[in-house]
């Protein structure tokens, strides 16, 4: 098995074969690392990936970046972006005594700001644990004509947080209560009371934890965006815009599918999202981000699961989902910039119930995705785009180039320049990164 480069390595033998971890090291180290997005941003390769704590999807977990401005030759050291509130940040998988983040996705706006957008839950384990989520408390409510973020006290008042961070009461009237920053921090006057997205007391005693406060933020999915103007060398505080486009159907959940995403030729920035029925949601901005919309009258594209896409010359969105299990891709298209989504017969790429990458360069198609019934032996499949009276319908695949051999779980793909493409992947079920390079000539070559 070749590995490339690795780029972010577990050091902790309980999730991560000892025979790796020798490889863990300052420069990409720490206890556990999935989710891999990568992006290309001006002259600068940006790698992000989940970094946790208890090698599961949920406990402490930041976002974690490196940057390589040589085309993927050598690498900044690792660096944390966003960290969330904690009580704990215990490395081990019966914790769960903090928010975290998870599953990022870049694009690249107009303006070529590099946009990512990221779940983030308060304290609970996700869709681990359904029976932790808020499923009756609505998150948001309506306020001088704009959603603001709802909290609830223990008796189940809602209280309304403005945008200056001011904590109304149900009447609308101004408390003594405000949240000073996106991470949540409660005061009450100048008291500081606790932390919105954490449950009760702190179970450690430094830094990187607080407790619960008397009000908080419901338990569910939200989606978090960051922005960086300088090729990932700073990142934005992140900012919910959950309230942006969430309906009352998508229950609890309304989460990013991990990987890249796509920048229309018109300046439309189209991200991925689902809903945990398993339906596909796409959102999207002409603005560079500043706000997000999402189709009323087609709130789901016809696709199921996480999703990635392309946009083929003719101007015709392609989105690849995931399947259930082993078996044919499920596809659906959009002539209308994402506007609206027909369903189509599933594709004949045939890929395990697993993220996948697909990026396109003119008419040729790039797909990373684990080639058994498991999540084993990754391959970048190849393409082309297949036209029928005049426009897109889908897509021809016709070669297999070879990633690593063994376990392949989630994978991100970016052009790094026009004769080369780059990808990132988990090589191991948990903690280990890596990064390789390809010849495009190499790939569609038959």
């Amino acid at each position: 098995m070749s590995l490339g480069k690795i780029l972010f390595c577990g050091n902790d033998s309980r999730y991560l074969d000892e025979k790796y971890t020798r490889f863990s090291d300052e420069s990409n180290g720490g206890t556990a690392f999935r989710i891999p997005s990568l992006i290309k941003a001006g002259k600068s390769l940006i790698a992000v990936a989940d970094k946790q704590t208890s090698g599961k999807d949920w406990g402490y977990i930041e976002l974690c970046i490196r940057r390589s401005e040589d085309g993927g030759e050598t690498w900044t050291d690792i660096k944390t972006i966003a960290a969330p509130p904690a009580r704990a940040t215990h490395t081990s998988a019966d914790s769960y005594a903090s928010a975290f983040f998870i599953d990022p996705c870049m694009a690249i706006a107009p303006n070529g700001d590099v946009v990512m957008l990221v779940d983030f839950y308060p304290e609970c384990k996700g869709l681990h644990n359904r029976k932790l989520l808020d499923k009756k408390k609505p998150p948001y409510t309506m306020y001088q004509r704009k959603m603001r973020p709802a909290l609830y006290d223990r008796d189940g008042k809602f209280y309304i947080l403005t945008e200056d961070g001011t904590i109304l009461n149900h009447k609308q009237k101004e408390t003594l209560y405000k949240v000073t920053d996106w991470k949540g921090s409660l005061y009450k006057g100048e008291e500081y009371v606790g932390n919105i997205f954490l449950n009760g007391k702190t179970g450690e005693d430094n830094e990187h934890v607080t407790f619960g406060a008397p009000l908080k933020a419901p338990k569910r999915n939200y989606v978090y965006m960051l922005r960086s103007s300088d090729e990932g060398k700073t990142w934005s505080d992140p900012v919910d815009i959950t309230s942006d486009f969430l309906i009352k159907e998508d229950g609890t959940f309304i989460g990013v599918a991990p990987g890249n995403s796509i920048t229309t030729e018109d300046g439309r920035l189209i991200m991925p999202l689902y809903v945990d029925k398993k339906e596909s949601v796409s959102v999207y901005s002409i603005d560079d981000g500043e706000t997000w919309h999402r189709m009323t009258q087609q709130p789901y594209n016809c696709n199921t699961d996480e999703w990635q896409a392309v946009q083929a010359p003719d101007g015709a969105i392609l989105a690849l989902g995931r399947a259930p299990a082993f078996g044919k891709t499920p596809l659906s298209i959009s002539y209308d910039n994402a506007k609206h989504w027909e369903k189509c017969k599933p594709t004949h790429l045939l890929a395990p119930k697993c993220q996948k990458s697909v990026i396109n360069i003119g008419n040729y198609v790039f797909c990373s995705h684990p080639s058994e019934h498991t999540r084993e032996n990754g391959v970048i499949s190849v393409g082309r785009f297949k036209r029928s009276s005049g426009k897109t319908i889908g897509i021809e695949w016709y070669s297999d180039t070879e990633v690593n051999m063994g376990y392949f779980g989630y994978s991100c793909m970016t052009q790094i320049d026009e004769d080369h493409i780059g990808i990132l992947y988990e090589a191991q079920p948990s903690s280990l990164i890596c990064f390789k390079k390809f010849k495009i000539e190499d790939l569609i070559s038959f």
